[in-house]
């Protein structure tokens, strides 16, 4: 068992973490193995920018242009030709907080280890558009992996397992997800959720940013922590 994983679970025994490795993982996403990303690491390595708080940067237009031989391959695997926009996050959290989903794939290029934590959308009670955190699964992903959420799949920012590294990744999603929306929305069902485009969001009842900002209080059950490295 790998050493880092083996101390996150003996730091967390009630979490039962598993690895993305685990059979269980493919009902919220894939594993990537063949790509080259050798260059996307050093990038993410000499850029790494940790800060207290989680920060994401949809579009970074520097990375389609300057990394295009390893991006390119990717992008046309996974989206087979759709407009994509690939972004950064970074930073630190060890706290869920929240829970948002998109419509297509979201894909990950992991520059630090980090314990994703997961749900999917066939679970959230309608017509309230709560889910119970109780049906969370952790997946520890090492760095260096090329993860891809399903559409549908239940996730946030993750954990990271070094304090000193935090979170650093690189993000791929369907081109215009995140941005305002510029069209009124519904206010009932799956649309009360909505907080941008081609995103739904649920807030934990106990984050008071989130409530304070009006957000869809969907998160029902423990706000779950971890412990980290």
């Amino acid at each position: 068992m790998n050493t880092v994983f083996k101390k996150l679970n003996e730091l967390n025994p009630r979490r039962n973490i598993l690895s993305v490795y685990d059979d269980s993982f493919k009902n919220f996403g894939n594993i990537h193995k063949t790509f080259k990303i050798e260059n996307l690491i050093k990038y993410l390595d000499q850029n790494n920018k940790v800060s207290d708080e989680i920060v994401y940067i949809p579009d970074v237009p520097e990375l389609r242009r300057d990394f295009a031989d390893e991006l390119n391959p990717i992008v046309r695997a996974i989206y087979a030709g759709m407009e994509v926009q690939v972004g950064r996050c970074f930073g630190r959290n060890n706290t869920l907080n929240a829970l948002e989903y998109h419509q297509g794939s979201e894909t990950y290029i992991h520059g630090t280890d980090m314990v994703m934590l997961l749900g999917l959308d066939e679970d959230i009670t309608w017509p309230e558009g709560t889910y119970d955190t109780s049906k969370i699964k952790a997946f520890y992903a090492s760095k260096g992996c090329v993860i891809e959420l399903k559409g549908g799949c239940l996730h946030y920012a993750g954990v990271n397992v070094y304090q000193q590294q935090g979170l650093n990744l690189i993000v791929m999603l369907l081109k215009g997800t995140n941005s305002p929306i510029d069209f009124e929305k519904e206010k009932q069902d799956k649309a009360k959720l909505l907080i941008a485009r081609n995103t739904w969001f649920l807030a934990h009842t106990e984050n008071e940013q989130f409530k304070k900002a009006g957000l869809h209080l969907g998160l029902i059950g423990e706000n779950i922590s971890l412990k980290t490295l």
